[in-house]
């Protein structure tokens, strides 16, 4: 269903972008020579700019610069011949460069000629006049369709990655957008400087404007490189924690994916289930302090003193998490809360009910899952069927009950805690059993 409806979606894309094509005024001024060699200096500068992608952490989705030539080429050219420019680097670049599939070239090709075409008329329409010989300065016009342009280039693939992965639109859009917006906006104005320079001094211009313009890029790829160096760190530390208890690898990584599947399930949007994903990974770190790691080899049940100690590791966790200050007021509650009950029962606070951060219930309910659907020493793992009716069963004491029944009914879910994809770690040989929601970790 997600194929066919995505396929027809692109479709639509295409045939809006061929309509555009054809119904563009295709005239070439009198100064054939001049106009001849803007079109190809344009060509060869959107094309670097698209050969220069950075790889976005989404659907395997790429950004660029290029749209600072495109732009330019419509204060220069026009909405046709920006379109056709746009339109070939992109179809060249993602077919010869990218190597992307058909689906992906047909889509984002027509993506770039319908943003370019609809910025392009929509800056003549509000009184912009092209020209490759003589400036024209128009800020509003400009300003208009550097908006429309952003809105439709991400608009597109936030709608085909939503229809193709699952992923709510809102999301991929936040997804997609991350910090580069404002750098987008700040960078669009060189569209103008670029245009300016060229009806002054043509290629030299272009010459002029190429450093700031991968000035910006080298930008985008420190921001993307941060971003991506502070998760693996995230990840990297996590994984050393896990490493003492042989039955819980990934657990924290599986649990963060759970918890951010149910938060967009139920409506939530971009930082907070940025922030629950990432509470949702750190949830556990406090067991990293040394009294817990005997404890945590242990085989077999916990005294009543060790699981004292175990009770403490939201805590400690808590404090830790804290010591980020990008992480206080969101991130810490929601791992300091993790193991508060719905009925008040839990710890290490005994909050009850919504009093409970939403990101602390979520997680309790992806931790509780994962550790259901994955072999312990005690007994193999549970079918998704059985985790929802184990879930529904502690519904209201131990859980939210709106969260189980989003929980139970979220296929992306289901995809998630499928246990025929866990491989097998409990020893030979141990008897498995039924456990109790209550007695997970």
């Amino acid at each position: 269903m997600r194929i066919s409806t995505l396929n027809l979606y692109v479709g639509s894309l295409a045939l809006t972008a061929a309509s555009l094509m054809v119904s563009a005024a295709w005239v070439i001024p009198a100064e054939t020579r001049a106009f001849l060699d803007a079109l190809a200096a344009f060509a060869v500068l959107g094309f670097l700019s698209e050969v220069a992608f950075l790889r976005l952490p989404l659907a395997n989705s790429t950004s660029s610069v290029a749209f600072i030539p495109y732009l330019a080429l419509i204060v220069l050219l026009g909405p046709s011949w920006a379109m056709l420019i746009a339109g070939t680097t992109f179809l060249v670049a993602d077919a010869a460069v990218r190597r992307k599939p058909l689906v992906k070239i047909v889509h984002n090709t027509a993506k770039e000629v319908v943003a370019v075409g609809v910025a392009g008329w929509i800056y003549v329409g509000l009184g912009g006049v092209p020209s490759f010989t003589q400036f024209n300065l128009a800020i509003v016009p400009f300003t208009v369709a550097v908006t429309v342009y952003f809105l439709i280039n991400i608009g597109a693939p936030a709608i085909a990655i939503a229809l193709s992965s699952g992923v709510h639109v809102s999301e991929s859009w936040r997804r997609l957008v991350g910090g580069s917006l404002l750098f987008d906006f700040m960078a669009s104005p060189l569209a103008l400087l670029l245009a300016f320079l060229y009806t002054k001094a043509q290629l030299w211009g272009v010459i002029v404007v190429t450093v700031p313009l991968f000035l910006v890029r080298h930008v985008y790829a420190v921001n993307l490189q941060i971003e991506q160096v502070n998760r693996d760190l995230l990840e990297l530390m996590v994984k050393a924690i896990e490493a003492r208890d042989p039955y819980t690898s990934g657990h924290s990584l599986r649990v963060s994916k759970i918890a951010g599947a149910l938060a967009r399930n139920i409506g939530l949007q971009g930082k907070l289930v940025e922030q629950i994903e990432t509470a949702a990974l750190l949830h556990d770190v406090g067991k990293i302090h040394e009294e817990y790691a005997l404890i945590l080899r242990k085989g077999g049940p916990l005294t009543e003193q060790e699981k004292a100690v175990i009770k403490t590791h939201p805590i400690r966790s808590f404090e830790l998490v804290r010591t980020i200050s990008g992480f206080r007021g969101g991130v810490d509650l929601a791992v300091r809360h993790h193991h508060e009950n719905f009925d008040g029962s839990g710890y290490p606070d005994g909050l009850s009910g919504k009093a409970i951060p939403i990101g602390a219930r979520i997680i309790m309910i992806a931790d509780t899952a994962d550790a259901m659907t994955t072999d312990r020493p005690y007994r193999t793992a549970m079918t998704f069927d059985a985790v929802a009716a184990e879930l529904d069963e502690y519904s209201g004491r131990q859980f939210d009950a709106e969260l189980v029944e989003a929980f139970c009914t979220c296929q992306a879910i289901r995809d998630l805690v499928d246990p025929s994809r866990v491989v097998p770690v409990a020893p030979p040989g141990k008897a498995s059993g039924r456990p109790r929601v209550f007695a997970v970790r």
